[in-house]
């Protein structure tokens, strides 16, 4: 079986710091999301993760970015890329970067989290043509991201993944699970075009988009679920996985 080799210690150096696991769910209404998955060079796979968590092949990553018109922490927008890679025998996404327009938002996700939350400018835009989603750090636009051709689909057909994001609690680094429900309205299915795709800026400049797979869109409501599990970062999760509460 295929285990990370990156160095828990390097990745955790610029990982949020978690004062409380989150205990209650944050609740998104008016979401409009865009999602896409694309293959990328498979060279540094087993680089780009921790000890706990196992590389697929082939090797691909999600871009999702999304804005929430109502939350408990305000309407924000948030963008995040994630490596595709199993905990264990489960499917699991590895976040490399997010980033959060709205700061009371982008402090409640680090906080209780584990998101790796930078400031930037964030749109979302559904279209008659498919949507469209565009990530700017001061100005300049380092994630372009469309969906063309869309069809609808049933909601039954849409299935998400966890999230694992690496944190620094008094424990120690841990990889936070991050689970997500959605409650969908419309959703639609396409082929993703990524018109910018900057690696350094969007937190790991070794990953490198070579096959576009799927893109979804859709709208409704997003609920963040309070935190069940932690897991060391440093070995497998069949050892490492330690229940919240």
């Amino acid at each position: 079986m295929l285990i990370g080799t990156a160095d828990p210690e390097a990745l955790a150096a610029d990982a949020p710091y978690v004062t409380s696991l989150a205990t209650e769910p944050l609740v998104c209404r008016g979401v409009e999301l865009l999602q896409a998955v694309y293959e990328v060079h498979s060279a540094a796979r087993l680089d780009l993760l921790p000890p706990a968590l196992h590389p697929v092949n082939p090797p691909a990553i999600t871009l999702t970015v999304l804005r929430a018109r109502e939350s408990e922490a305000g309407p924000f927008a948030l963008a995040e890329t994630r490596i595709v890679c199993r905990s264990g025998v489960r499917s699991r996404g590895f976040q490399v970067s997010c980033f959060v327009q709205g700061a009371a938002a982008g402090r409640l996700l680090a906080d209780r989290w584990g998101f790796k939350a930078r400031a930037a400018e964030i749109e979302v835009r559904p279209r008659h043509l498919g949507t469209t989603a565009v990530v700017r750090c001061d100005g300049t636009p380092v994630l372009d991201l469309r969906m063309l051709h869309p069809q609808a689909i049933s909601a039954a057909d849409v299935q998400f993944t966890d999230s694992m994001q690496l944190a620094r609690t008094a424990a120690g680094h841990r990889l936070v699970q991050v689970e997500r429900a959605y409650s969908i309205e419309t959703v639609e299915r396409g082929r993703p075009s990524l018109r910018v795709f900057d690696g350094v800026a969007l937190g790991e400049p070794r990953l490198r988009p070579t096959q576009p797979v799927s893109a979804l869109a859709l709208t409704g409501e997003l609920t963040i679920r309070p935190v069940r599990y932690v897991c060391r970062a440093d070995i497998s999760a069949f050892e490492g996985t330690e229940r919240v509460g």
